[in-house]
């Protein structure tokens, strides 16, 4: 066995622009205007919107000022997969290009974690969610 060298991620690169997460109403609308930064708050109110429309308990419209017209698209098309209420607990975020960050997280329903990873784009619009997946855990064999 080899001793791990020591290893700090993004070392001499400028943080992501990105604010901690502050108390507050988790009403669901645009933000960000030019030159402002995501949210923490915001992301997870986003993410767990999404969980809901997913899941078939919260209309799609509800999200079309939030996500971009491609992904409200997807939204609206996509059939309800009933399932389990999802809470988004952790969330962390990376900046891969300028105007662009990478959210990770995540979601907690019946004692079992799964991890959801979305990308904001900042527009004249304000941070809209353009891409949100699900990763499912895979079955023990």
């Amino acid at each position: 066995m080899r001793t791990l060298q020591p290893y700090e991620p993004n070392r001499g690169t400028a943080p992501p622009v990105v604010i901690p997460e502050q108390a507050g109403a988790s009403r669901i609308g645009t933000r960000g205007r030019p030159g402002e930064p995501l949210e923490l708050r915001h992301a997870r109110t986003v993410l767990t919107a999404i969980l809901e429309v997913r899941a078939g308990r919260r209309a799609p419209g509800q999200l079309r000022t939030v996500v971009t017209p491609r992904m409200y698209q997807h939204l609206r098309v996509a059939p309800p997969s009933p399932g389990p209420r999802y809470t988004v607990r952790s969330v962390r975020a990376s900046q891969s290009a300028p105007g662009t960050i990478e959210i990770c997280g995540t979601a907690h329903a019946d004692q079992r974690a799964t991890a959801v990873m979305a990308r904001f784009e900042h527009s004249e619009a304000g941070w809209r969610c353009g891409f949100f997946t699900v990763v499912q855990p895979q079955r023990r064999r």
